[in-house]
């Protein structure tokens, strides 16, 4: 195992902190972003209420 200096250690703690954090932020976003789409896939199917007017 190889050893760190506190300087490589905090690197590495903040490296892999961001890049969990970042692949949770992503993965959330697309799911907000898909639900987005589809929401305004299905309201599209719908006339508005300015149209009816």
């Amino acid at each position: 195992m190889t050893k760190f200096g506190q300087a490589e250690f905090a690197d590495f703690i903040t490296e892999t902190f961001v890049k969990n954090r970042l692949e949770k932020l992503l993965a959330e976003n697309e799911k907000t972003s898909l639900n987005s789409r589809n929401t305004e896939d299905i309201y599209k199917k719908f006339p508005s209420s300015k149209d009816v007017v």
